[in-house]
């Protein structure tokens, strides 16, 4: 998932015949700055005139996709016509029975920028304070700011998020959720998002 330039929605438009107009924003959404999260590395080739010779920010697999992958995707190929099944059903089950757990903790969705989505819509409205640390998932925070939410940040310690920081922040806002989207600080510390009843 990649996010569109508010700045381009918000410049003045026109064709033949057509007066000049504005893209009619939400208030909330007119009052986000333009921002653009993650720049993907297509881009920053383009800008730079030329490829990286490793993808090492991305995040992606650089062996690639497994021969089985590929070869269940050339088998799928010829459905794609049809939409996907919108409850992912075979798919949840899978890996439900993969992993040994029910298919209803299973949320299958368009990368973690579009399940981080998902999470702050259901769980963050207009004012609620969110507490992350300073470098952590800049989508998260790109979420958090488009559904209304504020952020209050701690700095990371020794290159790593401080979980008793973000304790202490998060008590010291009153009511908040305070996370931690960084998967592998999280898993060195076992945090999980909570929410604090101060």
């Amino acid at each position: 998932m990649r996010h569109f330039n508010l700045a381009r929605l918000r410049a003045p438009c026109s064709n033949k015949g057509m007066t000049k107009t504005h893209a009619r924003l939400t208030p909330l959404a007119d009052s986000l700055p333009a921002t653009v999260p993650f720049v993907g590395p297509e881009t920053q080739e383009r800008a730079r005139g030329r490829d990286f010779a490793a993808r090492l920010g991305a995040n992606e697999n650089t062996f690639g996709p497994s021969p089985s992958a590929i070869t269940a995707m050339a088998e799928a190929a010829g459905d794609v016509w049809m939409y996907g099944d919108p409850e992912n059903f075979d798919l949840r089950h899978a890996l439900a029975d993969h992993h040994g757990i029910a298919p209803e903790n299973i949320l299958v969705g368009e990368g973690i920028d579009g399940i981080l989505g998902y999470l702050v819509r259901l769980i963050i409205g207009p004012g609620n304070k969110v507490v992350t640390s300073q470098g952590a998932y800049p989508t998260f925070n790109y979420h958090v700011a488009g559904f209304g939410g504020v952020l209050e940040t701690v700095p990371y310690k020794d290159d790593h998020e401080d979980p008793e920081a973000l304790i202490t922040k998060a008590a010291e806002s009153g009511p908040s959720w305070c996370t931690s989207p960084t998967r592998t600080t999280r898993w060195a510390h076992g945090m999980t998002p909570r929410r604090s009843s101060a």
